[in-house]
This record gives C-alpha cells, structure tokens and sequence, in this order.
C-alpha cells in the first residue's frame, strides 16, 4: 500500500470511528479492491458493516481478514461479535452462537481468562455464554408434577427444580468467569458490570443483579445515558434503561420467601424506580405499565380493592393503544414479510385462544390480517428487522406487561384487556427469547403454574422453527 493509500485508509478509519459509516465504506471498498488480500483492509470494512448492521457483508469481509491472517485477534474478535448478534436477531441459533464462542476464543488466543487481558473480548464472549444460560423447553425436560396430584410438591421444591430446568449451571459459571476477569482488569466497565446483572437476574441470584446495577449507575458517565438509550436492548447497546431494569429487579425481589416488612421494602423500591424512570423521560409508557403492574400486584397480595388500579389504566390506555398499535403493527408485518410466520398461524393463535373478540385481535390483529398489501416487500423485511431488533423487544415488553395485568385484574374486571394468554402468545411470536426469560422471572405468575405456562411456549416454538 502506498503513501496516499495508506492516508486514506487511517482518513476512512477516521470516518468510521466518526459514525460517518458510508464515507468509511466508499473509501474502505475502493482499497479492497486495489488490495483484495490486505486483512487490515477487510477487517474494517467488515466491521463498518457490522456498525450499519448489515451482517452478512460483515462476515464476509471479517472473514476474508481472517483467511490472510490466521492470527488476526482483533478480526477474531469482531467476527465474534457479528455472530452474537446474529444469534440474538436469529433467535438463538445454535450455529452462530458457536460459532461466536469459537471467535472470541481465538480473539483470546484460546488462552484461559486469567492469563489474557482482551477485557473487551472478554466480557463479550460471557455475554454469549450468558445468551447459552437459558435452556429452550423442548430441551428443558420440565414436567407437570403440580398438576399430578402430588401435593407434597413444595413452591421451595418447584422453584428449585424450575431453575436446575431452565438454568444451564455451566454456561452461567461460564458467562460469570469471563465477564469477572474482564471487570478485574477494568473495574469501571460500565457494560460488563450490566451484562452480568443479567447473568445473575436469569439465575434468580436477585440480590448480587440489584447490586451490579447499583454500580453501573454510579460508573456511567450521567444518569440520563441510562435512560436515553438509542435501544432498549441491553444486549446490542452499552447503555441500557436502567431504571426499568432496577425497577423490574426489585419486584422480582418480592417473591423471595420474607417477611413482610421486607417485601414492603422491595415494593417500594420497585415503585419509587418506576416513578423515576416515568420523571426523567416524559411519556415512557413502558415506565407507567411497569409502575401500574408492580402496584396492582402489590394490592393483589394484600387483597385490596383493584379499583383504583382499573381507573388509572383507564386514563392511560389510549395512549398506550394508539402508540403500542402502530408499533406492533409495524413489527408484526415486518416478520411476516421475513417469513417468520404466517397469516394462518396468526390466525391459529386467535382461533386457540377464543379470542376473535380481544382487545389485541380488534385493536392490532385483525388489521394485520386482513390488509397484506400494507405489508413491506421481502427484500425491505430482514434489513429493517435487524436495524430495528429493539423494537422487537419494545413490543414483547408491553405485550408482556399487559399479559401480567391482564392476570392481575382478570377477577376484578375481564373485560379491559381481555385473558391473558393471547398477549405472550404473541410476545412469543414477537421476541421468543425475551418472553421466555420474563415468564421465568415474572412474579405475576404463581410457582405452581409456572411449569405448565412455561410448557405452553412449545407450540409457538414449533411455528418459528417450521
């Protein structure tokens, strides 16, 4: 490469390192073909394509990188984390989240974690272990002994047997010693201290994931990066809405065995972050329905009148249906165009769930339905898929939030939002993964029921994996 190249590649590096993504691209595509074999030259095009989420480019030029340069660790480690992303967009497939281990071990040289100082590689490669923790319940082996008459079957024994179920010990002590040596080695890592507050969250280790979070926020540059995040998915941003997840840990907080007083405290907790998150961002309807379920719970608990619960959904809920609607739309129309499912299995789910009447059915579903022609063309479907997987997530959050109302207020009032189920049906249609996780977590749900809603995600699965 000679001088005036090698100047525009550090002025494309500088593009790219800018957010200037097409710039970087335009310069970084005319090198590579003057210099097809140069892995510096592929690797960084590779990974300002992996920035603009187009996956495929950016595995192939990572890989290209890969192939002149054997020994190319930082290639390894971007290849790595284009198929972590692709296992989180793609539902987990097995093959991409091998194939990610793979990479990040050889970023690592395939060194143990205590002999290597790649934080970076580090606590992306327990990130992906951390995606491994979670059994999928085909392969989980969960029984319905709560429904076999064996009433010796403790709510202690059904939590425990649930979680050694659900709860893949190996990935999770796996995720936990890459993501310690990469905060050994950088004590205010902001990230890593998050992605292991999820790690001990889906362990049900509540206490040691409040305390993670707690730290972040001290580490993080300002509150507000928290809150503003441009996604809501912790797993494809750095910054996360912490304050829903500290809001969300302490409710989970609530179902551990304790006394009252002690949960009381845990309630308030979950409230008063609820309520902050609601200040900071005006608007955040995901705020208010957290704060709405948590308090409707609460008075569930101590069976107190709903009826001020039912009132205050009353006023928000047409906000909530004209904003969530057209999300979900959107969402909903664009799998379809992905061929993520089909028109009829929608239609199965309503027809399963006699719910041809909902709310969902009338206020998203029918439309859906009814007017293919709204829908994007395939070739539009999967980019905007993967650039907008947040909104994936967006969705399944108030789908599942009105599932946990729903069962809340079902006694009190059927009639606002309808039965349960048909919501995490659809969330599961939506965003498997992320429904699965909050059905393991939900105190909404009872332990004894657990196994059998648990159970009743095959059937979606079977549909997503035709």
């Amino acid at each position: 490469m000679d001088y005036k190249d090698k100047m525009d590649a550090q002025r494309a590096e500088t593009f790219r390192m800018s957010g200037d993504y097409e710039q970087a691209i335009e310069i970084f595509e005319e090198l590579q073909i003057k210099y097809p074999d140069n892995a510096w030259v592929n690797a960084h095009l590779g990974i300002t394509y992996h920035q603009l989420m187009d996956y495929h480019k950016a595995r192939k030029y990572l890989k290209k990188a890969i192939e002149k340069n054997r020994k190319y660790l930082w290639a390894h480690a971007q290849l790595g984390e284009t198929y972590r992303l692709l296992a989180i967009i793609e539902d987990r497939q097995e093959e991409y989240v091998e194939l990610a281990i793979e990479h990040f071990q050889a970023a690592l040289g395939n060194e143990l974690p205590e002999k290597n100082n790649y934080a970076w590689a580090l606590a992306h490669l327990g990130a992906i272990y951390r995606l491994k923790m979670i059994r999928n319940i085909k392969d989980s082996g969960i029984d319905q002994k709560e429904e076999k008459g064996n009433p010796e079957y403790r709510k202690d024994k059904i939590i425990e047997d649930l979680k050694n179920k659900i709860v893949d010990e190996e990935s999770k002590e796996n995720a936990l010693h890459y993501l310690n040596r990469a905060l050994e080695l950088i004590p205010t890592y902001t990230w890593a201290w998050g992605m292991r507050a999820t790690v001990y969250r889906l362990a049900q280790e509540y206490e040691d994931s409040y305390w993670d979070l707690e730290v972040e926020t001290v580490i993080a540059q300002e509150s507000e990066v928290l809150q503003y995040s441009s996604s809501p998915v912790s797993f494809l941003e750095s910054r996360r809405i912490n304050l829903h997840e500290h809001a969300l840990i302490c409710f989970y907080l609530t179902k551990k065995k304790q006394d009252q007083g002690k949960k009381e405290r845990f309630y308030g907790r979950a409230i008063a972050y609820a309520k902050k998150a609601w200040t900071v961002q005006q608007g955040d309807l995901i705020a208010r329905l957290i704060l709405i379920v948590i308090e409707a719970k609460q008075k569930q608990e101590k069976s107190e009148s709903l009826a001020d619960i039912i009132k205050r959904f009353n006023t928000l809920k047409e906000d909530v249906y004209s904003k969530f609607s057209q999300l979900c739309e959107t969402v909903l129309r664009y799998q379809l165009s992905a061929r993520k499912y089909t028109r009829d299995e929608i239609k199965k789910v309503i027809d399963e769930n006699d719910a041809k009447q909902h709310v969902l059915t009338k206020l998203v579903l029918n439309d859906v339905i009814d007017n293919p022609s709204k829908d994007p063309n395939l070739e539009k479907a999967k980019p905007w898929l993967w650039k907008n997987f947040a909104l994936t997530e967006t969705c399944s959050n108030v789908l599942f939030l009105l599932n946990d109302l729903s069962s809340i207020l079902q006694e009190e009032d059927p009639t606002i939002l309808g039965t349960s189920k048909i919501y995490r049906d659809i969330s599961y249609m939506v965003n498997y993964w992320y429904t699965l996780e909050r059905i393991y977590q939900t105190p909404v749900i009872l332990d004894k029921d657990r196994p059998k809603i648990l159970n009743q995600s095959s059937k979606i699965w079977s549909i997503l994996n035709k």
